[in-house]
């Protein structure tokens, strides 16, 4: 399973950051999802324009963990 990991922070408070984890369905290989991060990152921006983007990257078959 490929997922697309958005780190996106508060505007007005950079160190207020929050991780979104997206599945890629949609996009199959690690390229496909690398290419089609702008457009989901950008999809969020829309939603949440007081938030912008850190970073991002694509994992592949990486169970998530929360923090201890």
């Amino acid at each position: 399973m490929i997922e697309l990991i958005l780190v996106y922070c508060l505007s007005a408070d950079t160190k207020s950051c929050v991780e979104k984890r997206l599945p890629m369905e949609d996009f199959p290989t690690p390229a496909a999802c690398t290419m089609g991060a702008q457009m989901r990152a950008q999809e969020y921006l829309a939603d949440h324009p007081k938030y912008m983007l850190k970073s991002w990257r694509c994992e592949v078959n990486v169970p998530h963990q929360d923090p201890a």
